[in-house]
């Protein structure tokens, strides 16, 4: 009986202990991902959705002469996120004080928008880039960009809050879709 207690305390500490080792993971790689702080780039490069915040980040980038170019990934017509491509074509569709690029990769997934970013980049001659994404993505988006382009590649995050329920489905969305990046390593 003694022997069956211990054995219960000691598998519920173990749970313990591995929770806490996974929520101290999740938040280190999705709640504090290594960042980069905004520096001068060849291009800024805003990953989908273009929510307002990372455009005003790829603003303040260009106000600060850090890049004249600036790459925005375009929702296609029909998208889920109407709001976004809203932001977008005002952006793409009006005179800027800097060259805009307005992309809708295919397909319209991070990797899309590696190839899209490798594909300028090589057209217009750019070894530097820097891609905004929001804080939660800033990991798996590295690794996807970095297996496409070639340059020096700086990840700025968009830190506009995210409530608790988006945290937790971000942790286990973000996490599943590292499978993916495993299954194809590839650009």
């Amino acid at each position: 009986m003694a022997r069956l207690r211990r054995a219960h305390v000691v598998a519920i500490i173990l749970a313990v202990v591995l929770n806490l080792g996974v929520v101290l993971a999740g938040l280190r790689l999705y709640a504090y991902p290594d960042t980069d702080a905004p520096a001068p780039t060849d291009a800024v490069f805003v990953i989908g959705p273009p929510t307002p915040t990372r455009i005003a980040i790829a603003q303040q980038m260009v106000d600060a002469g850090l890049t004249s170019n600036v790459i925005i990934s375009v929702p296609g017509p029909g998208s889920d996120s109407p709001e976004f491509e809203a932001t977008a074509l005002a952006i793409c569709s009006q005179p800027q004080t800097f060259t805009v690029y307005c992309v809708t990769p295919s397909p319209f997934t991070t990797q899309g928008e590696a190839r899209s970013l490798q594909s300028l980049a090589a057209s217009h001659g750019w070894t530097s880039a820097t891609v905004i994404t929001f804080t939660p993505h800033i990991l798996r988006a590295r690794i996807i960009m970095s297996r496409c382009f070639t340059g020096d590649l700086r990840m700025v995050a968009d830190r506009a809050p995210l409530g608790a329920a988006r945290w937790i489905y971000e942790a286990v969305y973000q996490t599943s879709a590292f499978v993916k990046v495993l299954a194809e390593p590839a650009c």
